[in-house]
């Protein structure tokens, strides 16, 4: 075996490896560049701030913390609906830029790479999203759980949804929980907090 042979034959165990190397990169990279592509085109804004999107506007007119949620019908003395960490209840009123829709998906996102859905456990006391109308605003309200140290730093995330994400819009909404503002939220928090109450 030559000198050339012994190169060509390095320099192909070389590239080879980097390929595979590169290849490697691209599998691990590839679902996160994909989920990004699926994205919905997001709008931001601030709590009381008119978020226009292209398909919806929002409001997120207050933010209510309840340590308990009152039962829809409590005639039969059920109890309240608790949880270990805190409900929060983000008031909001919405409308339609062109047509009929709802918002399909609602999240809390918060620091540290944390989301929370609309919680499915309180649909003893949930409320059935209307369907909001073009130059209409109508009001709801929005119910998540969470542990009170997620609270701090969260934004609502709401949408239209759908089988396309990627042609649907949302707004994200910083709700302004700073650390003084949360601390202040928890010291407010009720308990048996009527979600229904002058509810849509």
């Amino acid at each position: 075996m030559n000198v050339r042979q012994v190169l060509l034959r390095g320099g192909a165990g070389v590239g080879g490896t980097v390929l595979l190397a590169g290849a490697m990169w691209l599998h691990s990279v590839r679902p996160e560049v994909r989920a990004g592509a699926l994205d919905p085109i997001r709008t931001g804004g601030t709590v009381g701030e008119k978020v226009m999107t292209r398909d919806f506007g929002v409001r997120v007119e207050k933010i209510t913390a309840a340590r308990s949620l009152e039962p829809t019908f409590s005639l039969g003395g059920k109890p309240p609906v608790g949880t270990d960490g805190v409900y929060l209840v983000v008031q909001l009123s919405a409308t339609a830029r062109r047509e009929p829709l709802q918002l399909r998906s609602a999240e809390l996102e918060t620091p540290g790479g944390y989301t929370f859905r609309e919680d499915p456990r309180t649909s003893d006391v949930s409320i059935n999203q209307p369907t909001f109308q073009p130059l209409l605003w109508s009001s709801t309200k929005l119910v998540f759980e969470l542990p009170k140290e997620r609270v701090e730093g969260a934004h609502l995330v709401v949408g239209t949804g759908g089988l396309l994400p990627q042609l649907s819009s949302a707004a994200d909404i910083d709700l302004g929980l700073t650390k003084d503002g949360t601390a202040a939220l928890m010291r407010a928090a009720t308990d048996r907090y009527q979600v229904r109450e002058n509810a849509p």
